[in-house]
This record gives C-alpha cells, structure tokens and sequence, in this order.
C-alpha cells in the first residue's frame, strides 16, 4: 500500500488523528518537565545556552524593528507567518506539520488553545489587536493553573505515521539552515519565563535512540534549547542558531542537535505561571 502523502495527512490531522498531532499524545513530555525546574514537552528540552538575537550569532539583544526590506526573501525558509489563518506550516519543502498546545493534568489549569480527547482541531493565529510590520496574525497561548510539569505551545516540522502507528510528528532534515528567526512578545500579566527547544531523534522516543523510562541515564525529551531573554509586551526579534543550544543534562546526552533528523519546535512555560505568549514570522535562516 503506497505511503500517504503529506497533503493527505495534513488533512488527516484536521479530522480525528489531528489528536495524535497534538500535544495529547505526548505522555513522555509531561514526565520531562518535572525535572530541570522549567517546562518542556514535545520531546524538547534544553536549558543553559544563550540565545542569538536580532542581527546574527549568539551575542547581541532581540531588537524591535521590522525586517529590513533590503533583506532577500528566502520563500522556501518559511516556517509559518501566520497569515493563512490555519494550524498548519507553510507547504513549502515538503513540510507539512502543525501548531498545538499541551498541558499537565493540574485540576482546574486552563489554557486556550488546548487540545482534549473532545477536540479534534490544532491551534489556530489569533488576529493581532494592532498589526506588526504589516503582520496581522499570530499564534498565541494563554493559560494559568497549571503545576506539574507547566504547558506547551509547539510547532512539527512534518506529520506522518509515527512507529507506533500513529500520526504525529516525524523527523524533517534542517540541516540546510543554521537557526531559527522569529518574533514574540508576552501579555501584561504573563510570566518572561519561556523556554525555546528544538527536539530531534535522539529525545524524541520514535528516533529509537533515548529510553522512555523516567529517570534513566539516558531517558528521552532532554533536548536542546534555550531561554527567551528580554521577553516583554513589545515585539522582539529572535535570531536562535542551533549551535547554540544545550540540554538539561538529566536524559540521554548528545553533542548537539541533530539537524538531519528534527522533529518539533516548542515554546515551554513552567509551572505555577500565569502565561500570555505570542509569537509570529518562524523562518530559518
């Protein structure tokens, strides 16, 4: 029986599979984020590094301008501006993932959006209430209550059958870029403390590499990343590159990301938070 292509299983996750694309089917992560002190799911995690913002490295701060105009226009690096107004990446690169959130089982936590066994929809933009360098919509999470392992935002590169049969986020090749580029800002009221984490098929339990047993030496979801600095209620421009990103060293341990073989993009908040986070424009670079 020929594999379904990538059009069909972004479909496929609009319907009833779109669970097993979310964050409810990632059981492991929620026993990732009890440890290290910050939140993480996805199978990403990373903490230590820090970020690369603005012009180009890891030195520097995130800056508040717009692009520069003069700047080339890479279609091809897009991860998603947001501005189709789906959950879904830009189909471009054989890329075919989409947005979700998740969060632990706290009694009385919530967050919007969230995925449940009684939603069958991934996160969708939310329009800005004043547009950005032209920019009208972006992917937003809000939440409180939750104090186990916190919630997540997340993004998967592509969707496909899983090993386990499901679908669900699959490894997708970045190597061809250095980093990620963004913008993102907070709400009034909302924690700064958000982690940005890359996972890849040495955390993610489907790569066959790390153990899904809580508190091996080498257990799954210790992923790379790093916390966002400076984050405030104005728009800040984030320039991550991979190489700067460290693990939690509480997992199976690696010497970087592994490019050839990434699978989600995570924006973590850590338990007993109030949360309010935005984020727009995802490109590599």
């Amino acid at each position: 029986m020929p594999s379904p292509s990538p059009h069909l299983l972004r479909a496929l996750c609009l319907g009833v599979l779109a669970l097993a694309c979310s964050g409810e089917s990632k059981s492991g992560d929620d026993d990732d984020d009890s440890r290290g002190g910050t939140s993480g799911t996805g199978g990403t995690s990373g903490a230590g590094g820090t970020s690369g913002m603005g012009g180009g490295g890891m030195a520097g701060k995130p800056t508040e301008s717009c692009p520069d105009p003069s700047e080339p226009i890479v279609p091809t690096a897009v991860i998603d501006d947001m501005e189709d107004q789906d959950a879904f990446v830009t189909d471009v690169a054989d890329r075919s993932g989409g947005w979700w959130t998740a969060g632990d089982e706290t009694v009385g936590a919530s967050m919007v959006p969230v995925q449940t066994e009684l939603t069958d929809e991934l996160a969708l933009p939310e329009a800005m209430p004043e547009p950005r360098c032209g920019s009208n919509y972006a992917m937003r999470v809000t939440g409180q209550g939750f104090l186990d392992w916190g919630a997540v935002l997340g993004v998967a590169f592509a969707f496909g059958e899983r090993k386990d049969g499901e679908i669900g986020a699959i490894p997708y090749d970045v190597s061809a870029y250095e980093g990620v580029d963004f913008y993102a800002r907070i709400g009034d009221t909302s924690t700064a403390e958000v982690r940005y984490q890359i996972s890849d098929s040495n955390s993610d339990p489907d790569g066959g590499v790390c153990s899904e047993v809580r508190g091996s030496d080498d257990e799954c979801y210790d992923s790379f990343g790093v916390s966002l600095p400076q984050l405030d209620t104005t728009w800040r421009h984030y320039k991550i590159p991979f190489a700067g990103l460290t693990q939690r060293d509480f997992g199976y341990q690696a010497d970087g990301v592994l490019t050839t073989a990434a699978y989600e993009l995570t924006f973590n908040f850590p338990p007993a938070t109030v949360f309010d986070f935005w984020v727009d424009d995802l490109t590599f670079y």
